[in-house]
């Protein structure tokens, strides 16, 4: 696990340098792609966790951008649509980029999803709990779907949940990929075929109950 120690000073930067050099150890290691790598790092200021995305020629590309932007635009894009549409994602703190000898730098920084855990982490849940977390989970991406979006990694360790009073409040998590399919009725297949394979949460049943909340979502 990282290192996760409040700093000299307790105060959170405010600006680009001060975010990028903020101490902390990688929380994952920076993923090399072609020219460029993308990391992230963990920094404790005072009581709050965060995160730190932190990129160099790490670049999507579309019609709108053909020369490339980095990818924690897109993703802080990204979390405003979703924080638009009233799902839960990380808080964003900073954004920012800046091209430099090294090249062009992408930079993220949010705030840590506090009693959230992902639902793969889920094995010690009662029947009943897991029936509670499958309609909760359906409804959610049942939302982002009606709105036409794919989240394009939806892994049970990208799925959040907190419990509060006994009832699941779900997040969504990793939304670099989420995009806007040329063809939306994709979105839900491929989301939720991704999801069934890469959960060990709920059995055949439960599964059902998913679906079942997800159209009631996606039809509302």
């Amino acid at each position: 696990m990282p290192d996760t120690r409040a700093p000299a000073g307790n105060t959170p930067p405010d600006d680009f340098d001060g975010w990028w050099n903020a101490p902390g150890d990688w929380f994952e290691e920076p993923n090399v792609r072609r020219a460029g790598w993308s990391g992230m790092v963990t920094c404790r200021y005072g009581d709050t966790l965060y995160f730190i995305k932190k990129q160099s020629n790490h670049l999507c590309r579309s019609l709108r951008h053909p020369f490339g932007i980095p990818t924690t635009s897109r993703e802080f894009a990204n979390i405003q649509r979703l924080q638009a549409l009233g799902i839960i994602v990380p808080a964003p703190v900073f954004h920012g980029s800046r091209q430099t000898a090294d090249g062009h730098l992408g930079l993220l920084v949010t705030r840590e999803l506090e009693g959230f855990r992902a639902i793969a982490d889920g094995g010690d849940l009662t029947a009943e709990e897991k029936r509670q977390l499958a309609i909760a989970v359906g409804s959610t991406i049942g939302r982002l779907h009606r709105a036409g979006l794919q989240h394009s990694c939806l892994y049970d360790k990208h799925v959040m949940v907190h419990w509060q009073d006994g009832k699941p409040e779900i997040a969504l998590i990793d939304l670099e990929k989420l995009r806007r399919p040329y063809l939306p009725w994709r979105a839900a297949r491929h989301d939720l075929d991704q999801l069934r394979r890469h959960q060990a949460v709920w059995n055949a049943d439960d599964w059902d109950t998913l679906l079942a909340a997800h159209a009631a979502a996606l039809g509302s």
